[in-house]
């Protein structure tokens, strides 16, 4: 069919950006804008011309299709010049529009139809068209008067005080007006060689041609900056997915049927009738909202409004009941909202939800949420999903050689080219993302919309994330090599082996608390527990490395550090490479290393450990003799350790009085109390810690080999008198008055839920939110303890049988001397080496406080710049502006932190630019069952009632032990192993527990209302 309109653009101009023409401008690659200027017009068929001028070549290399008339003259001469030197054909109308604006299919046919010599679109919202709009600007742009539809002035030069609406740059011109352009075009060329669009209009309205206005009211886009095309294409759900579906060629985009509640209510069978006739050949449909207040830039409202789902197409009734379910679901009953129709999509092979930038920090990753089991397009939005996955991909790697894409799932690697075809469409890369995948492989876009969250992103910011990459990843490479006291090829990280950071001082920790966790516990105390336990002594090797303000566990060295000091060094390397190779195939065992991936003890259920050194790692028999008689001798020397660890930590005590009772100035008694907590506590600690891992590893294996039963491990577990139910008993006594309040207080007022983090308010410091609610439910009910022994008394026997057939001590008094003392005395060394720590914390606070430097700032303090001011290693004139300065470094780290995104564990370089969170199996604590509301605390204002209700909590981190008095039903953590503070503190409880759920389920069920937690089935299931 010939085309009988003609459109011209004006692009010769230079762009506001001064980079590149504004028709190919875009944020993220080569999104164009010229691709919306013609999306808009296709439907008439037109030939278009471009008129070109700064950088033409660029245009016509990636538009070969359009006709070109180069301005050579475009740094001099205005849009007038540039209109009358195109070709155009006298006999047809012709549409003409500025390349740096947007406008829809509906603004070019309501121009198309309207009557008049020249169509004008003007806008009558021009004062308000965006924030902030300066009188300047509103002088200087081109502007309209009109009354009714008719134009009475056009130009820059009206006061915008007699102004009503502003000239948009989109104009239809009648083949009479083209005609007599084309005849006077060397004399009107030379006499408007530097005028505006407008200013020539204004001279043809005066040469008597009729100009008629088309009020667009805001509906069109002038791009300013780069935000302003995204702002312009995101309507509604049914608008931005319309206005998409005829330009994206990596995806699909269904057809679609959108109407308004107006139209609804108004002719509700005619718009019956539009659904059938339009999906006659469907078999089904899927009815969702298309709210005015859904998927804007304020504010999302997603999942707030009802869709209805395989609505069948014939079934009237069915339909109606469909349409209505979502109209009822809009609260304010706005005519303007919309219902969109489609048909619904069969055959999925995965549905899901993907995120351009992370909600948290608009950092520049892509976070894809999807389920690729169910069958499902909605799993993941209502929260269905039972096998959620989560995989993220740094922006960077996304299009550079960096990535593996090998290790992605195929769905993501799919995925990714349609999304940033979006990206490129919008000129916007924080968008939001609902998809699916069907059988054959295509993606199908289901909703598209800006993440409402938005934090400040830049590209500097952006070029920060992939400087610091870099970096991580060249000290990843230099990791690999061995020190002199490892054994290994190679090395891997986790954030949850061994002394698992994520549980103690998060994965993003500020300075302070990562750095005091290195001198406690990671530097030299964790090796040398080790090498006096009977380990392989790997000093001076460090546990802990950060890549990008994130710590990681070394888990090379922490293997090396499990093997029994007499193994030699080949076959100490043979067994730490196999252990390694063992867990990068099974990232999901990285919080149960000394379970699942080494043997450390002698258990009783070694003959597993047997097998798979033989049948899969080629070990010979006398290779696992050797390994086995070395462990057996550690796990002896553990039971028979006695009362030395104790007596250490009866002398921190000791001397944590003597420290108080001193006239110390507070960074003296800062680093007094911090040395003798290294010395006296961490380290006794340690030994006790892995005295009772050695304790529990016996137990689980006797339950594993059916010796005992699990109810009779639970049976002796809750018999464990530890902190917490002294705690419990304590609160009890001073509702008695057998204690005083401030005795209380006093004894635990230490305590806090971040052990490390001097921000972390004590419970001393606020006793009305962690103390007073246990006193007061203590005082109400005072129940009694339930009843324990049964179960274990008659199982022992048995269990002391299996200890002596592996050549173990199993005299009954001095084991289960050994299984309580181990398991109560890590829970006790803890509590009194967190009092040095804490106390520590307060000194530094009360230092801070004297020299005006807050908490917050201090926590980006370094301990060492705090010693280094203690020994006068560092001497400012001005303490506090030093302190400040550091801490502002610090506080920039840890920012850039929370923006860098990366794997629980790292098994090779290819995991910085993308991974995949591994599906952690939680480990589960007890039998019982619980149904029951659940409650966030790390999103809780903490002031509601917990009792009763399932409780997670980030960190397994014993400043947490408050809640074991407030009546929870049952816990949840994001991390934690099978041998945490928390897994303890739950059996000792009876209370059912999964710890170190990981980071996809915690997230999950985080937004969930009410769950069920079957621990003896080790299930968790979302209820509502």
């Amino acid at each position: 069919m010939p085309t009988e309109t003609e459109v011209v653009i004006l692009g010769a101009g230079r762009p506001f950006s001064g980079a590149e023409p504004s028709v190919l401008h875009s944020t993220s690659h080569n999104g164009r804008v010229l691709d919306w200027l013609l999306g808009a017009v296709q439907h008439l068929r037109p030939r278009v011309h471009f008129i070109s001028g700064y950088r033409a070549d660029d245009v016509q290399q990636q538009y070969p299709q359009l006709l070109y008339t180069h301005n050579a003259a475009w740094e001099t001469t205005g849009a007038a010049r540039s209109l009358l030197m195109a070709p155009l054909d006298p006999q047809r109308a012709c549409i003409v529009s500025y390349a740096d604006i947007v406008f829809h299919r509906e603004a070019v046919d309501r121009v198309a139809e309207a009557g008049g010599d020249i169509v004008v679109a003007v806008d009558s919202q021009w004062r308000r068209r965006y924030a902030g709009r300066t009188a300047e600007d509103l002088q200087r742009c081109e502007k309209v008067h009109f009354v009714a539809d008719g134009i009475t002035r056009l130009g820059a030069d009206i006061d915008p005080a007699l102004a009503n609406a502003e000239f948009t740059g989109l104009v239809r011109l009648a083949p009479s007006v083209v005609e007599w352009l084309q005849a006077h075009a060397a004399s009107l060329g030379e006499q408007f060689s530097r005028s505006k669009l407008a200013g020539l209009i204004e001279w043809l309205r005066m040469q008597g041609f009729s100009v008629q206005a088309v009020d667009l009211a805001g509906d069109w886009a002038e791009l300013n900056e780069p935000r302003d095309l995204a702002h312009f294409v995101l309507g509604t759900k049914a608008q931005t997915l319309q206005r998409l579906q005829g330009l994206v060629q990596c995806s699909r985009i269904g057809d679609q049927v959108n109407f308004t509640v107006s139209d609804w209510k108004k002719t509700p069978d005619t718009v019956l009738q539009r659904v059938k006739d339009r999906f006659s050949d469907t078999g089904a449909v899927v009815v969702r909202s298309s709210a005015l207040s859904e998927d804007g830039f304020a504010s999302a409202n997603a999942g707030a409004y009802t869709s209805v789902l395989d609505v069948p197409v014939a079934d009237d009734g069915a339909l109606r009941e469909a349409i209505q379910a979502v109209v009822d679901s809009y609260p304010d009953g706005e005519g303007r909202d919309q219902v969109l129709v489609q048909p619904m999509l069969t055959g999925m092979a995965a549905s899901g939800v993907a995120f351009t930038r992370t909600l948290s920090h608009g950092a520049p990753y892509y976070v894809i949420n999807y389920d690729d089991c169910s069958g499902s397009t909605a799993s993941i939005t209502d929260g269905s999903s039972s096998a959620h996955r989560t995989v993220v991909v740094r922006r960077g790697a996304a299009t550079d050689n960096s990535t593996d894409n090998r290790e992605l799932p195929q769905l993501v690697r799919r995925l990714i080219p349609a999304l940033r075809e979006i990206e490129s469409l919008l000129g916007y890369d924080s968008l939001d993302v609902e998809f699916a995948c069907d059988d054959t492989g295509t993606v199908h876009v289901l909703q598209v919309r800006p993440i409402a969250v938005q934090s400040s992103v830049s590209p500097a910011a952006d070029q920060q994330v992939e400087q610091q990459i870099q970096q991580a990843r060249e000290q990843f490479r230099k990791w690999q090599i061995p020190g002199a006291s490892v054994q290994g090829e190679r090395t891997i990280f986790g954030v949850m082996p061994d002394w698992n950071p994520a549980e103690i001082i998060g994965t993003r920790p500020a300075r302070l608390a990562v750095s005091l966790y290195r001198y406690l516990v990671t530097d030299e105390t964790w090796a040398r527990q080790r090498a006096e336990y009977g380990y392989r002594d790997v000093r001076p090797q460090p546990l802990l490395v950060s890549f990008a303000g994130h710590p990681y566990i070394d888990v090379r060295a922490s293997l090396n550090s499990f093997v029994p000091a007499g193994v030699d060094d080949a076959l100490a390397g043979r067994l730490v490479t196999f252990s390694l190779d063992w867990l990068a195939a099974r990232p999901s065992l990285h919080d149960k290393l000394e379970f699942e991936v080494i043997p450390t003890c002698l258990a009783l259920d070694f003959q597993r450990w047997e097998q798979r050194l033989a049948s899969e790692g080629g070990f010979g028999r006398c290779e696992i003799a050797e390994l086995r008689e070395g462990l057996a001798g550690i796990t002896r020397e553990a039971m028979q350790r006695g009362d030395r660890d104790h007596v250490q930590v009866e002398h921190l005590e000791q001397r944590f009085r003597r420290i108080e009772a001193s006239s110390m100035s507070p960074l003296e008694r800062a680093s007094a109390l911090l040395e003798d907590c290294r010395r006296l506590g961490t380290l006794p600690f340690a030994h006790l810690a892995r005295s009772a891992f050695v304790a529990v590893t016996l137990l689980r294996s006797a339950v594993m080999r059916g010796i005992i039963s699990q109810q009779a491990c639970d049976d002796f577990m809750n018999s464990i008198r530890t902190v917490s139910h002294r705690l419990n008993e304590d609160a009890v006594s001073v509702s008695t008055g057998q204690l005083s309040r401030d005795d209380f207080i006093s004894r635990y007022g230490h305590l806090r839920p971040g052990t490390y983090e001097i921000t972390s308010p004590c419970y001393g410091a606020e006793p009305e939110r962690y103390l007073e609610p246990l006193l007061a439910r203590l005082a109400r009910t005072q129940a009694a303890p339930p009843a324990t022994g049964g179960e274990w008394e008659s199982a022992r026997p048995a269990f002391l049988q299996a200890l002596s057939a592996e050549g173990l001590p199993s005299d009954t008094d001095a084991v289960e001397a050994f299984l309580r003392n181990a398991i109560e005395g890590r829970e006790y060394a803890k509590f009194i080496f967190s009092r040095n720590l804490s106390r520590a914390l307060e000194e530094f606070a009360a230092f801070g406080t004297g020299i005006g430097i807050s908490r917050e700032t201090l926590s980006d303090v370094s301990l060492e710049d705090l010693l280094a001011l203690r020994h006068g290693t560092a001497h400012p004139l001005d303490p506090a502006e030093w302190l400040s300065a550091r801490a502002a470094e610090g506080l920039a780290e840890r920012r850039m932190a929370q923006r860098i995104e990366l794997p629980p564990l790292i098994i090779g370089e290819q995991h910085f630019d993308g991974f995949e969170y591994p599906s952690t199996q939680p480990n589960f604590v007890g039998s019982g069952c619980v149904t029951a509301r659940c409650v966030d605390l790390s999103a809780h204002d903490g002031q509601s009632d917990l009792q009763g209700c399932i409780v997670m909590i980030p960190q397994a981190d014993p400043g947490y032990d408050w809640l074991f008095g407030q009546g929870i039903a049952a816990l949840i953590t994001l991390y934690g192993g099978a041998n945490s503070h928390m897994a303890i503190r739950a059996a000792e409880f009876g209370l059912p527990a999964a710890i170190g759920i990981g980071e996809t389920r915690y997230h999950r069920l985080a937004e969930t209302t009410v769950l069920m937690l079957d621990a003896g089935k080790r299930q968790i299931q979302v209820v509502q």
